[in-house]
């Protein structure tokens, strides 16, 4: 497995790989994925850090930044549905983590849909409250470089 920054061309990938990830959590039916699901751009390509860890030259997971005036936003984080629990989402949040480090975050901050708190949270992430983001129950959650695994 190999991590590098997102290209246009992964752009279709990406997408599908959404689709697939969410569906994992409603039983593998992708017509079930909530219509709020995200659409990468190609302005979100250099804008928002995209990055994506592929393997055999398949983008098998991604993550984008966001960033804020005091902290950094985890735009999206993915894996696809049938990589889900074998490490791979550790190893993007660990680069994620050296990234923001690079971009001088001292704080990173997630909109969390609730099935993913947990992952979240051993990374070292602190659940603070719900948010309404586009019709979607989140959960804010924030953690402190330095403090999150890395």
């Amino acid at each position: 497995m190999s991590i590098r920054p997102a290209r246009l061309e992964d752009l279709p990938f990406l997408d599908e790989l959404v689709l697939r990830s969410k569906s994992h959590w409603v039983g593998g039916r992708v017509e079930e994925v909530p219509a709020v699901t995200p659409k990468l751009t190609a302005g979100d390509i250099a804008s928002r850090h995209a990055t994506v860890a592929e393997k055999d030259g398949i983008p098998i997971g991604f993550y984008t930044l966001n960033e804020h005036e005091d902290y950094l936003g985890i735009g999206l984080l993915f894996v696809d549905r049938y990589i889900i629990g074998t490490g791979v989402g550790r190893l993007l949040w660990c680069h994620l983590v050296q990234h923001a480090v690079s971009l001088g975050a001292r704080l990173l901050g997630v909109g969390a849909e609730p099935r993913a708190e947990g992952f979240y949270q051993r990374m070292g992430m602190v659940s603070r409250h719900e948010i309404d983001h586009n019709g979607e129950r989140l959960i804010w959650m924030t953690g402190e470089i330095g403090k999150v695994a890395s």
